[in-house]
C-alpha cells in the first residue's frame, strides 16, 4: 500500500511538472508576440492567475525613485489601484522589490509590519521579483488560492518558473523604451522642450517635397526674442532659460498639432506650417507675437521683466529649403530693423505689398 501511494505521489508530481513546463513554454511564445510594457504585464497576470490558481494577481513596476506603481491586475479593476504608489521596502510588494528575493507568506498576521487587507479571503500571499542584470524590473504578487488554502513552496516554485520568460520580455521592452528615449533626446532641445535644429532641417525638406507633389505651400516662421542679451545681463541666465521655456510653451499652444515648432538656436525659433498660406499663417504668427508680449513670469523677482519677439514669415512657392530659410530670415531682419515686436512677411523685391505688419 505504501509503495502504491509513493507511485501515486510521484505520478502526480510528474504531471504537475509537465503542466508547468507546457504553461511556461506557452507563455514564452505568447510574450514573443506582444509589445508594450502594459501588454506584457497584463498577459503575465492572466497567465499567472490561471497557472497558480490565484484569485488576485498584480504586477508592479518601478515608477520613479524608490516607488512602484501597479500596471496590471487580475481579480479586480486596475482603475482601483493605478494611482497608488508603493514605497520600496513597504508591504509585500515593496519588500520584495527592495530585497530582490521572493516572499511566501502563509499567514500575514504572523509577519511584523504586514497587515491583512479586507478584500482578501485568506491570509496567504506570495510575491516574486522579476529581475535582469541585478535590477528588479517588476514584482508579481499573488493572493488567495482558489481553494482558500495557504500557498505552498511548490506554488512559489511554479510562480518563479512562470516569471522567468517575463524577465526576458520586460528586458526587451526596457531596451526598446531606452532606444526610443535616446532617439527622442537626439531631436529635442532640453531647455525649450521643442525639436532641435537638426530635426528642423530634416522635416523641412520632407514637407517641401510633399508640398511640391501636392502643389501646396509651406509657411515658415522665424521668431527671435527681442533684446535677449539684455534679459540675460540684467536678470541672469536662469531667467533667460525661463523665457526660452515660456516662449516654447507659447509656440506649442499657438499652432496646429502637425505644425513643427523648433528652437533654431539661441533665442531664435522656427515653425514649419505644412499646407499653409498667408490666410492661415499670418493670424497664427500675430497670435504668437501678442502672447509673447503678454508673457509674465510668475517669479516675484522677475515682475518687471518684459518680453517681445520679432517674426519673419515666408511661403515656399517652389523655393528650396535654403531659399525659404533665407527669405524668412530676411523678413525677420526687416522686422528687427523697423522697430522690433512685429511681423514681416517676405515678398519678392518688386512686390509693393512687402511691408511690416
Amino acid at each position: 500500500m505504501r509503495e502504491d501511494l509513493s507511485r501515486t505521489n510521484s505520478s502526480s508530481g510528474d504531471e504537475s511538472a509537465r503542466r508547468l513546463a507546457i504553461a511556461t513554454r506557452r507563455l514564452t511564445q505568447v510574450l514573443g508576440r506582444v509589445a508594450g510594457l502594459r501588454n506584457v504585464s497584463a498577459l503575465t497576470v492572466r497567465h499567472v492567475a490561471r497557472c497558480v490558481r490565484g484569485r488576485f494577481v498584480v504586477c508592479a513596476i518601478p515608477a520613479g525613485e524608490n516607488e512602484l506603481s501597479i500596471v496590471a491586475t487580475h481579480g479586480y479593476p486596475l482603475d482601483m489601484v493605478k494611482m497608488l504608489r508603493i514605497n520600496s521596502g513597504s508591504g509585500v510588494i515593496g519588500s520584495v522589490h527592495a530585497s530582490g528575493t521572493p516572499m511566501l507568506v502563509q499567514d500575514i498576521t504572523t509577519v511584523p509590519g504586514l497587515q491583512r487587507r479586507p478584500r482578501y479571503r485568506t491570509n496567504s500571499f506570495m510575491a516574486v521579483p522579476i529581475s535582469a542584470g541585478g535590477e528588479v524590473l517588476a514584482v508579481v504578487c499573488v493572493a488567495d488560492r482558489l481553494d482558500d488554502q495557504p500557498f505552498t513552496r511548490d506554488d512559489l516554485a511554479a510562480l518563479r518558473a512562470l516569471t522567468a520568460p517575463v524577465a526576458l520580455a520586460l528586458s526587451r521592452e526596457r531596451a526598446r523604451r531606452d532606444a526610443e528615449d535616446f532617439a527622442q533626446a537626439a531631436i529635442m532641445d532640453p531647455v525649450s522642450g521643442l525639436f532641435n535644429r537638426r530635426y528642423f532641417h530634416e522635416r523641412l525638406e520632407e514637407e517641401l517635397d510633399r508640398a511640391r507633389r501636392h502643389n501646396t505651400t509651406v509657411a515658415l516662421l522665424m521668431i527671435d526674442i527681442d533684446n535677449f542679451k539684455g534679459i540675460n545681463d540684467r536678470y541672469g541666465h536662469l531667467a533667460g532659460d525661463l523665457v526660452i521655456r515660456g516662449v516654447g510653451d507659447i509656440l506649442k499652444r499657438s499652432v496646429r498639432k502637425f505644425d513643427l515648432c523648433t528652437r533654431f538656436g539661441g533665442e531664435e525659433f522656427a515653425i514649419v506650417m505644412p499646407g499653409s498660406g498667408p490666410e492661415n499663417s499670418i493670424p497664427v504668427a500675430e497670435r504668437i507675437r501678442q502672447r509673447i508680449e503678454a508673457f509674465r513670469p510668475t517669479e516675484s523677482e522677475l515682475a518687471e521683466l518684459r518680453v517681445t519677439a520679432s517674426i519673419g514669415m515666408a511661403l515656399s512657392r517652389g523655393a528650396s529649403a535654403r531659399e525659404l530659410i533665407a527669405h524668412a530670415d530676411q523678413a525677420l531682419y526687416e522686422a528687427k530693423q523697423s522697430g522690433k515686436n512685429r511681423l514681416v512677411e517676405w515678398k519678392p523685391p518688386d512686390d509693393d505689398r512687402r511691408k511690416p505688419r
